[in-house]
Formats: C-alpha cells, sequence, structure tokens
C-alpha cells in the first residue's frame, strides 16, 4: 500500500486529482488546515473525499494499530517560543498529512516520567524534545525513556543545545551570547552584569558566550557579576534588586532571555532608575512583548517557527541525519544606547 493510502483503493492524490486541486490543498481541506481555501473549494474537496470513501491517514493507521503523529515535549507550551515552535511544526506537518499535537512534561521527573511512558503507549512517530524540558529533572531517567521510545519505533529529535546521540535543530547559544555581548561592549559603559539560570543548556551557552566576548573587549572576567535565578519576572526582579544593593552598581545587564530582562527592567524603574540612561538592559528569544515594553527591549530574534519545521521534517525523514544550525539576529531597540 502506498504512503498516502490510508484505507481501499481512495488516495489522497485521487481525491486532488478529481477535485482538480493540489495534493497539498486537499490535505488542507482534510486535515483540519483549509481557513486559507475558499469555502466553494473546500466543499468540493470534501464532496469528493465522501464520494470516493477516503480516510483520513491519521484514522487509518489508527485502526491499522500503526505509528501516527508527532509530539513536541515542552516544559511549558505557554511560553512563547514553545508556541512558535509548535505552529511550525503544525504547519508543516497539514503539508505532510501529519498530525501534530504539544505535550507538557511537567516541572518535575516523575511528571516528565509519566508523560513519556503514556506517549510510549499511544506509539507516536516522533518525539520533538526541547532542550529546556530537561531542565529541574533526572536527565538520565528521562534520556532512558526516550531511548526506549526510539527503540520501539519512535524518531527522537531536539530542539535547542544537548550532548545526546540524537539529531536536534541548533540556535548556538554560545554565538547568541557572543552577538548581544559585542553589542553591549560597544556602548562605552564599564560595569556589565549577567542575569542567567543554572542548569538550563540554552542559558548556560549564552552566559559562555556574554563573558567570551565580553572578555574580548576588554572587560575584566572577575569584575562581571553574574547572577543565577530562576527564569521568571520575578526572578530577573529579584536578581537585579541584589546586583543594584552592589556598591559598584552595573551600567549594562545581558539577561539570557527576554522574561529575566523584563522583569529587571521593572525593577530598575522601581528603583527610579531611567533605563537605558542608568543601566542598559538587553535579552534574548524576541518574545512579543519585548517590543511593547518601556522602553522597547534590545534582544536577538530566534527563529522557533522555523525550527519546528525543520525538527518535523527531521523527525518524519529518520535517523543518521546532520544537525541543524539556524542563524538568529539581533535587534537593537530603546533598552540600550551608548553611555
Amino acid at each position: 500500500m502506498a504512503a498516502d493510502e490510508p484505507t481501499g483503493t481512495a488516495t489522497l492524490r485521487d481525491v486532488a486529482r478529481v477535485a482538480g486541486v493540489s495534493p497539498s490543498t486537499a490535505s488542507r481541506v482534510l486535515n483540519g488546515g483549509g481557513r486559507a481555501v475558499s469555502d466553494d473549494l473546500s466543499v468540493r474537496v470534501l464532496a469528493v473525499a465522501d464520494a470516493l470513501g477516503y480516510v483520513s491517514n491519521q484514522a487509518a493507521r489508527a485502526l491499522r494499530g500503526q505509528r501516527s503523529g508527532v509530539v513536541l515535549l515542552g516544559g511549558d507550551p505557554r511560553t512563547a517560543s514553545i508556541a512558535a515552535m509548535g505552529a511550525g511544526m503544525e504547519e508543516a506537518g497539514r503539508e505532510r498529512d501529519v498530525a501534530v499535537s504539544i505535550t507538557a512534561v511537567g516541572p518535575d521527573a516523575e511528571t516528565h516520567l509519566a508523560a513519556l511512558r503514556i506517549l510510549r503507549g499511544l506509539r507516536p512517530l516522533a518525539l520533538v524534545v526541547t532542550s529546556a524540558s530537561f531542565v529541574g529533572t533526572d536527565r538520565e531517567l528521562i534520556l532512558a525513556e526516550l531511548e526506549a521510545a526510539h527503540r520501539e519505533g519512535a524518531n527522537v529529535v531536539f530542539i535547542g543545545e544537548h550532548d545526546y546521540d540524537f539529531p536536534a535543530v541548533r540556535f548556538d547559544d554560545v554565538e547568541i551570547g557572543h552577538l548581544v555581548a559585542r553589542h553591549m561592549a560597544s556602548l562605552g559603559r564599564s560595569r556589565p552584569a549577567i542575569l542567567t539560570s543554572a542548569g538550563h543548556p540554552a542559558m548556560e551557552g549564552r552566559t559562555q558566550g556574554f563573558l567570551e566576548a565580553l572578555a574580548a573587549a576588554g572587560y575584566e572576567r572577575d569584575a562581571i557579576a553574574v547572577e543565577s535565578v530562576e527564569i521568571s519576572r520575578e526572578g530577573g526582579r529579584t536578581a537585579t534588586r541584589r546586583l543594584l544593593e552592589r556598591a559598584e552598581k552595573p551600567d549594562m545587564l545581558l539577561a539570557g532571555n527576554d522574561v529575566l530582562a523584563i522583569g529587571a527592567i521593572h525593577e530598575a524603574h522601581e528603583a527610579g532608575l531611567n533605563v537605558p540612561r542608568d543601566i542598559a538592559v538587553s535579552g534574548v528569544d524576541d518574545i512579543p512583548i519585548a517590543r511593547d515594553i518601556t522602553p522597547p527591549l534590545t534582544t536577538v530574534s530566534l527563529p522557533f517557527m522555523e525550527a519546528g519545521r525543520a525538527a518535523l521534517a527531521m523527525a518524519l525523514d529518520g535517523d543518521d541525519q546532520a544537525d541543524i544550525h539556524l542563524q538568529s539576529r539581533l535587534i537593537i531597540r530603546d533598552s540600550t544606547v551608548p553611555a
């Protein structure tokens, strides 16, 4: 049976041919992504599918006990980055007639393992794992569960930095740190500080990049304050409060992500400081609110939707693939100005 032949002899291509549309248009209508297709065209495709007795690939696979669907595992699907990755995967999945879902794996190893075991029972085609979802868990236990899923036939792909034997879509967080720090070093300020989160792969890479580029620009490593906190706006506020209590208050602050940076800006305002006149602040991720706060945040735009699309393709195309490295770009806004 052909890959696109879900049941009997009626295939997606049969429906597209009889309806006089492309296979991708037929797939959008039949798999829930038909908002970009006219009502008349949708009615025609659905009528042809009904006349031919077409059953979608996902339903047919389930009836035959075969694997179906790709699952994105994220720590918190409400975050802008996970939502964008999921949107990219879902968009690419419609094009390839594959269902995509997002699962929150929970804040600790126990809930993470429970989610993975349930997913193994559902027999997905593949699991796409965000590196950040490993934070706060027993990595070896989680890795063993992913390896078991892989042995059972599910492809495993990571988004983000990791050091396991699975293919990945990577952002190069160290280079992102270099990119931000070179800009901040160009502002002519003298007292840099860093907000980060220990144990978070992306944060650790960015912090390494911050420190390397600042050192290359002539800043003394031992004079750079580094505050490690939970990744939340309150974490950013707490860390900034500690920094502002120092005898040598920082005049520029490099945050490992936008959430920490936004917390830092709020705390600076609360302390009576002007951002960016008194303290310049930068972030990473370019979440939607970054451009709407006062002042708008200098940050790095990461191609999260592109990462989702690339991860979906890797997940469906199997093992032995080279990692994909995506480029990021610096977005300079009003939160950073020269001293």
